[in-house]
């Protein structure tokens, strides 16, 4: 389709800006037309790993292992550093395991993380990933393990394919069931925090896009040191609907935090693809 492989150059041209490695893959859902750029480079997923937590999680209810509506309760052994608001609190503190997963993604709580990883089973979550195929996809450690120092990729990787791959079948309702996939699908759609894959889009003061119910993006992303930023999103439109994710790794040009290079550039990467595919005409 001609706006695809448009779409393809400019954002060649747009990751050919970024001063070290970046790598990116988009499928469209309804036909399975696909461009990427390095999508098979294996990359560390900073808290983009959380998707694949998330989906082993719904695996694990789906198979009655655990149910969504049980108990969790904080431990000591699950604080972490890093983001989220658990850590600030006692241990102690108990929720739903769905509403630890709702934390897990929409704000990227670390504690929560580490709550649902020990719920799953951090070995599962591997097992999950190699039955859906995925292959390079993988969680090394539970979050703030010491083995793991501050070598990312001693943490979790995955490509650019494969993520995509993954957000592919959550957007098709194809990952677990229909059903668990839909709800997927929601907690990703509340995402607070919008500065990586969708910062350029017209959100309003309440998180949301122009005529919402039609347009949405379901996103999480991820962060570390060494310029690493990773992002991945189910974006949604009257248009066209599309999963698209974006890993880059040793940034060295300007800007901090939000504003680092990384999160600039995923956010026109995320952007140019938002205009082309589903943003509506004049």
């Amino acid at each position: 389709m001609p706006a695809l492989s448009q779409l393809e150059a400019e954002l060649r041209n747009i990751a050919a800006t970024y001063s070290a490695t970046c790598a990116y893959a988009l499928t469209d859902i309804a036909t399975g037309e696909h461009i990427g750029r390095d999508e098979d480079a294996v990359m560390p997923t900073a808290s983009l790993i959380k998707v694949p937590i998330l989906v082993s999680l719904y695996q694990a209810v789906h198979d009655r292992r655990l149910a969504l509506d049980d108990r969790t309760k904080f431990r000591e052994e699950h604080k972490c550093l890093g983001s989220g608001v658990l850590q600030r609190l006692t241990p102690g503190v108990e929720m739903s395991v769905r509403d630890a997963a709702v934390l897990m993604i929409i704000i990227s709580d670390n504690v929560a993380t580490n709550m649902v990883i020990d719920l799953v089973g951090l070995d599962q979550i591997n097992v999950q990933m190699r039955k859906l195929g995925l292959q390079a996809t993988a969680i090394y450690q539970r979050l703030g393990d010491p083995a793991a120092g501050t070598d990312a990729r001693k943490m979790s990787v995955s490509t650019a394919a494969e993520m995509t791959r993954l957000l592919e079948l959550i957007a098709r309702h194809e990952a677990v069931s229909s059903e668990a996939s839909q709800d997927i699908l929601r907690i990703m759609r509340r995402q607070d925090y919008r500065h990586e894959i969708s910062r350029l889009l017209p959100w309003n003061e309440l998180n949301m896009l122009p005529d919402y119910r039609e347009n949405w993006v379901a996103e999480k992303g991820g962060s570390f040191l060494n310029g690493i930023r990773a992002s991945g999103a189910v974006f949604h439109g009257s248009r066209r609907h599309f999963a698209m994710s974006i890993f880059c790794e040793g940034g060295t040009g300007p800007g901090t935090g939000r504003e680092a290079e990384g999160n600039v550039l995923i956010g026109r990467l995320g952007f140019a693809a938002w205009q082309a595919l589903v943003a509506p005409g004049p």
